[in-house]
């Protein structure tokens, strides 16, 4: 039997709060050189450095943070000890620190901090947890005290934010000597777009048909990206462009009431009818905001299909649309690229669901309904080797759920090529596809034509 690797590695952790801090000041420069001495001082050398430019320690989601962890507690590693220079560097959630470091305990590896050097027994343990618990206080109350100056900032009709709102900049202005605050100034170029955007939605059918616009007439999301459906609707959830800033209404992910929040008033971009006008289309046509919409279950394929062309993953373009009452009974796979940003993005390859589905299952079935496993129930049961084919290729092609089991266990990915459709088994598991095609779904059908009933649909038979 191998034995595991042995754990002899020094790495550190650096972290700051914010860029300025990494790029101005010394902070990361004296983590480095204390937590070097510090190795030292215990006859080792840190191996590797893993440094968090800018990060928040309460959020526990960093980047780096996550690939220390990674490479720590995956099995083989050579890591023993992480040092950092205070235990705030580390983390600032005092639960988020315990589970963490519980977890890299049991595997033998130790976080030590420069500042705060504790022994190794129960009095230890008792004293780091105080310090984390210090460290989550000192956070939330430097929170409090900013929070409290922010709303100070508004009310005297400042701007404290960090990101300004989309049509607008934040334009410094000192109001008594060292003492910097910021103005929002509208951006003639973004106001231009956002007055577009405004006038397409109030016209148009929905944000995909807007943002399809908008990126035909050369427009750009402030970061130079292609406009989307979802970066129109969060365009149109700013209240700025109507005049109005709202400050405060959301806290750490939650929404507060419109009471507590403040009010800053910057120059309006759009009129108050157009803005009260889109602002109405878009309760309407949002389907979350609809009451009792119940969640829908994963459809069979879903997030195992991706386009060969952009990357992007497949999702259900449409099913179930009504034409003047009727009802045709059509469903498609297409590129998500596609579906929410339009052809400027990526053209997609529009794939009915049954067809895919019907492919995808028959390939599963083919490798895994074989004789030589069928055998072991024949001669349990004495059933046919035939009849026990039969019954599980039907319980594999025709129940969803079980279809979809299958299709996460053996596969790994699917992506589609125009008609070649690749099917990648996941590493170690059956060749259950090489190269498979299914036929191209025929175009949805024109709203504005009047649909003929029939039994089934037009567009994709019945079986």
């Amino acid at each position: 039997m191998a034995k595991h690797a042995e754990r002899t590695r020094w790495v550190s952790y650096l972290r700051v709060s914010t860029m300025e801090q990494a790029e101005k000041e010394l902070s990361l420069t004296a983590q480095r050189h204390a937590v070097s001495d510090f190795a030292a001082r215990h006859g080792a050398v840190i191996d590797h450095e893993y440094v968090e430019a800018g990060a928040s320690g309460t959020d526990s989601h960093r980047p780096v943070l996550n690939q220390l962890l990674g490479d720590a507690l995956q099995p083989g590693s050579t890591i023993s000890t992480i040092v950092v220079h205070h235990t705030s560097r580390f983390t600032r959630d005092a639960t988020h620190a315990r589970i963490v470091k519980s977890k890299l305990r049991r595997v033998g590896v130790r976080v030590l901090s420069v500042s705060q050097e504790l022994p190794d027994d129960p009095m230890g343990t008792l004293m780091e947890g105080l310090f984390e618990c210090i460290d989550q206080y000192e956070s939330e109350l430097n929170g409090l005290r900013t929070s409290a100056a922010m709303r100070e900032a508004v009310r005297q009709g400042f701007y404290p934010g960090a990101r300004s709102p989309y049509g607008y900049r934040s334009v410094p202005v000192e109001v008594r000597p060292g003492v910097i605050r910021h103005r929002l100034e509208v951006v003639p170029s973004e106001a231009a777009t956002l007055r577009d955007l405004y006038r397409l939605y109030v016209t148009e059918s929905g944000a995909k048909a807007v943002a399809r616009a908008l990126n035909q007439r050369g427009h750009r999301t402030r970061g130079g990206a292609l406009w989307n459906k979802g970066a129109v609707m969060q365009t149109l959830a700013q209240t700025a462009a109507s005049g109005v800033v709202q400050w405060g209404r959301h806290h750490r992910k939650a929404r507060r009431p419109v009471d507590d929040s403040l009010t800053l008033a910057v120059e309006p971009i759009i009129d108050a009818k157009t803005y009260a006008l889109a602002q109405d289309l878009r309760t309407r046509r949002e389907p979350t905001r609809s009451p009792g919409r119940a969640a829908a279950k994963p459809h069979l394929l879903s997030g195992l299909v991706f386009c060969g062309r952009c990357g992007a993953s497949y999702q259900l373009e449409t099913s179930g649309k009504k034409i003047d009452g009727a009802v045709y009974r059509y469903c498609y796979y297409n590129c998500r690229a596609a579906c929410r940003t339009g052809v400027e993005a990526c053209v997609g390859f529009r794939i009915a669901t049954n067809a895919l589905d019907a492919m995808v299952l028959g390939a599963i079935a083919n490798v895994v309904c074989t004789a030589e496993r069928a055998e072991l129930l024949v001669r349990r049961d004495g059933w046919s080797i035939e009849a026990v084919l039969e019954a599980w290729r039907a319980l594999i092609t025709c129940d969803a759920e079980i279809g979809r089991t299958y299709a996460l266990h053996l596969l790994d990915r699917i992506e589609v090529h125009g008609e070649r459709i690749i099917v990648t088994p996941k590493a170690g598991g059956r060749n259950v596809a090489g190269a498979c095609t299914v036929k191209p779904a025929l175009p949805l059908p024109n709203p504005k034509e009047k649909p003929r009933p029939c039994a089934g649909s037009r567009f994709l038979p019945l079986p």
